[in-house]
Protein backbone atom coordinates (compact mmCIF):
# COMPACT_ATOMS: atom_id res chain seq x y z
CA UNK A 1 0.00 0.00 0.00
CA UNK A 2 0.75 3.36 -0.73
CA UNK A 3 0.69 5.80 1.71
CA UNK A 4 2.00 9.31 1.64
CA UNK A 5 1.42 12.90 3.69
CA UNK A 6 2.28 15.85 2.12
CA UNK A 7 2.34 19.19 3.10
CA UNK A 8 3.02 22.87 1.70
CA UNK A 9 5.14 24.67 4.08
CA UNK A 10 8.24 23.93 4.86
CA UNK A 11 8.76 25.12 8.97
CA UNK A 12 7.11 23.48 11.86
CA UNK A 13 6.82 25.27 14.97
CA UNK A 14 7.72 23.71 18.12
CA UNK A 15 7.30 19.92 17.58
CA UNK A 16 10.50 17.67 16.19
CA UNK A 17 10.13 15.19 13.45
CA UNK A 18 12.55 12.12 13.97
CA UNK A 19 12.20 9.35 11.18
CA UNK A 20 11.53 5.87 11.67
CA UNK A 21 14.13 3.11 12.32
CA UNK A 22 14.71 1.13 9.65
CA UNK A 23 13.25 -2.10 10.97
CA UNK A 24 9.95 -0.03 11.50
CA UNK A 25 10.25 1.48 7.60
CA UNK A 26 10.69 -2.05 6.14
CA UNK A 27 7.48 -3.76 7.64
CA UNK A 28 5.61 -0.42 6.92
CA UNK A 29 7.14 -1.36 2.83
CA UNK A 30 5.97 -5.11 3.28
CA UNK A 31 3.00 -4.21 4.50
CA UNK A 32 3.07 -5.92 8.09
CA UNK A 33 2.17 -2.09 10.31
CA UNK A 34 -1.08 -1.04 8.46
CA UNK A 35 -3.52 -3.23 9.15
CA UNK A 36 -6.31 -1.29 8.89
CA UNK A 37 -6.33 1.70 6.89
CA UNK A 38 -8.57 3.27 8.70
CA UNK A 39 -5.94 3.30 11.55
CA UNK A 40 -3.30 5.01 9.02
CA UNK A 41 -6.09 7.54 7.62
CA UNK A 42 -6.61 8.72 10.95
CA UNK A 43 -2.88 8.71 11.90
CA UNK A 44 -2.27 10.95 9.10
CA UNK A 45 -5.33 12.95 9.99
CA UNK A 46 -3.70 13.70 13.35
CA UNK A 47 -0.64 14.97 11.81
CA UNK A 48 -2.45 17.33 9.84
CA UNK A 49 -4.44 18.62 12.34
CA UNK A 50 -0.77 18.71 14.73
CA UNK A 51 0.81 20.63 11.70
CA UNK A 52 -1.99 23.57 11.77
CA UNK A 53 -3.40 22.75 8.66
CA UNK A 54 -6.64 24.22 7.65
CA UNK A 55 -7.14 22.17 4.62
CA UNK A 56 -6.97 18.35 4.42
CA UNK A 57 -7.30 16.95 0.98
CA UNK A 58 -7.89 12.78 1.40
CA UNK A 59 -8.02 10.39 -1.83
CA UNK A 60 -8.11 7.12 -1.30
CA UNK A 61 -8.30 3.97 -3.84
CA UNK A 62 -9.57 0.17 -3.40
CA UNK A 63 -10.73 1.64 0.24
CA UNK A 64 -7.28 1.99 0.93
CA UNK A 65 -5.55 -0.73 0.45
CA UNK A 66 -3.90 0.27 -2.57
CA UNK A 67 -3.55 4.23 -1.87
CA UNK A 68 -4.11 6.40 0.37
CA UNK A 69 -3.11 10.15 -0.22
CA UNK A 70 -3.51 13.34 2.28
CA UNK A 71 -2.71 16.65 0.82
CA UNK A 72 -2.38 19.51 3.56
CA UNK A 73 -1.37 23.08 3.70
CA UNK A 74 0.42 22.56 7.44
CA UNK A 75 3.92 23.16 8.84
CA UNK A 76 5.80 20.24 7.18
CA UNK A 77 9.25 18.67 8.23
CA UNK A 78 12.15 21.30 8.60
CA UNK A 79 15.07 19.78 6.63
CA UNK A 80 17.49 19.59 9.94
CA UNK A 81 15.00 17.21 11.25
CA UNK A 82 15.38 14.66 8.56
CA UNK A 83 17.63 15.51 5.87
CA UNK A 84 18.01 13.62 2.60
Amino acid sequence: PLVEHQTHMSDMAGRRIVQLEETVINRIAAGEVVVRPANALKELIENSLDAKSQRINVTVKAGGLKMLRIEDDGHGIRAEDLPI
